[in-house]
């Protein structure tokens, strides 16, 4: 229902308008009186409104001081001025206070219900870019935080997610102009890519707006449940990325077959921690083996493959991208190979990928053995930290494994590696922790344990700082690649 506040002090004013709404205006309408503004600033206050229309000259509060206050409110309603006063004062003020329409007495009702369509309009617009932050904030935190919030919206009675590649040859516009706002929001809108959350009973449509414009769409399983967006999410990202595999491309549409989903990801965290490692030691030939090796599947089914690579892409952005913010925050070349990888929805083959991750990590590679000419010791640490994490190992038992001064190390690996050793040495930890918790086989304490944590109250409490979550939330969360 909308709520319009009508602030005025005449009553046969106030009554004129709410019959001009209620006769002219096509939505469900909830229009409340207020004979000043401090009557219309007590209730907008306690109550959520979506559209003020007010006069200038009242008694107790004026239209002036009345706009000037919602102004201030976080959850502002849409503006209208209705004044007997052609002053342009009033106008300036009206429209320093971000006031819609500025309407002279006496009221013309066309020119009324124009106003307040145009209020309602813009209030949907609102709200509805509000809704997609929320929903775009569940995808990356995951969990149930601001569920609340969204409980009310339709798209809830059963929805799913669609990952769309425009062709280059399309404006994207072209696309999201067919869309119809009321049963889609948008999560992600990038050049030739759309990411979109829509009603089920919208599907149907969508599949036919993919087709006619010779687009590419992976779709997910449904769902009424808002806890599972983000593995709908993902499930159509990774449904997308069937196009790297199949003949047909443009026009297709792939959906997400669950019975058929890869449920165990450990053969690729394995490979992906061989590659680090070879990475960390800088043995180029090793390298090049172990990210072969990383990039390569053997399923048939193009489903699986997709979603193996997406779990790919998804260690790459998360852990590698971060393992060296020297060089990635601070290399042009690096970054911007960061971004193609990123962005694997847009790239155009699956080797055209692999290409994008060849130049980024033989260019790191170059970057790191150039570090390692001056600072070999540096290297040496790293390698000392992977194999022995999980033991009690500290900063000094570093230095002193390379045989160097203890505050020469830290103030050189600091400056190499982009973050002080004891940082360095929390993070690699929690990487293995997480990793472990993802497995779903061992317990909070466990996993402490052997990333190295020997206390556990310590571990719980640093995994919420450094993730904003408890180790039992993410392990919970990170079952999306799995029907649990």
């Amino acid at each position: 229902m909308i709520t319009i506040v009508v602030a005025d002090d005449e009553k046969l004013i106030r009554a004129g308008i709410k019959k001009i709404l209620m006769d002219n205006v096509s939505a469900d309408l909830n229009v409340i009186e207020a004979k000043n503004g401090k009557e219309a600033l007590d209730y907008i206050k306690e109550n959520s409104t979506d559209v003020l229309i007010t006069d200038i000259k009242m008694p107790v509060m004026d239209g002036v001081e009345l706009m000037q206050n919602v102004r201030e409110l976080p959850r502002k309603p849409a503006m209208i001025v209705l004044s007997g006063f052609d002053d342009f004062n009033y106008a300036k003020v009206a429209i320093s206070s971000g006031v819609l329409a500025y309407i002279l007495k006496p009221v013309d009702s066309k020119e009324l219900c124009t106003a307040v369509n145009s209020a309602l309009n813009s209030v949907k617009k609102i709200e509805k870019s509000q809704t997609e932050l929320k929903l775009k904030s569940l995808i990356i935190e995951g969990g149930s935080r601001g569920i609340d919030d969204l409980k009310d919206i339709n798209m809830f009675h059963g929805f799913c997610c669609v990952t769309v590649k425009i062709p280059s040859g399309m404006n994207d516009e072209n696309f999201y102009s067919v869309l119809d706002p009321n049963l889609c929001y948008v999560l992600e809108k990038k050049k030739h890519l759309a990411g979109l959350v829509i009603q089920k009973d919208y599907l149907e449509e969508i599949i036919s707006l993919v087709k006619k414009n010779g687009c590419t769409a992976g779709i997910s399983t449904c769902s009424d449940n808002v806890v599972d967006l983000r593995k709908l999410y993902h499930q159509s990202c990774s449904s997308v990325l069937r196009f790297f595999f199949e003949d047909e491309q443009f026009g297709s549409v792939f959906t997400y077959d669950a019975e058929s989903s890869v449920s165990d990801f450990s053969e690729i965290d394995l490979r992906y921690e061989k590659f680090i490692a070879a990475l960390d030691l800088l043995s180029e030939n090793e390298i090049k083996k172990a990210m072969s090796n990383l990039l390569e599947f053997d399923y048939a089914d193009s489903g699986k493959k997709a979603e193996s690579v997406l779990y790919v892409h998804d260690k790459l952005v998360s852990n590698l991208f971060k393992r060296y913010p020297k060089f990635h925050d601070n290399d042009t070349y690096l970054y911007l190979k960061s971004l193609m990888i990123e962005n694997i929805v847009q790239v155009d083959s699956y080797d055209e990928w692999k290409h994008y991750i060849g130049d980024y990590v033989i260019y790191l590679t170059q970057l790191l053995i150039k570090q390692q000419g001056k600072y070999p010791y540096i290297t040496k640490a790293i390698s000392y930290v992977n194999r022995h994490y999980s033991e009690n190992i500290t900063m000094a038992t570093v230095a002193n494994y390379v045989s160097m001064n203890y505050t020469w190390f830290s103030e050189k690996f600091k400056e190499q590696v982009g973050t002080n050793f004891n940082d360095y040495l929390k993070k690699f930890r929690m990487e293995q922790a997480k990793r472990l918790l993802e497995m779903g086989t061992y317990k909070v304490y466990e996993v402490a344990n052997k990333s190295g944590f020997r206390d556990v109250k310590h571990f719980m409490k640093t995994f919420r700082e450094l993730n904003g979550m408890s180790a039992g939330e993410w392990a919970k969360i990170h079952s999306r690649y799995s029907e649990d």
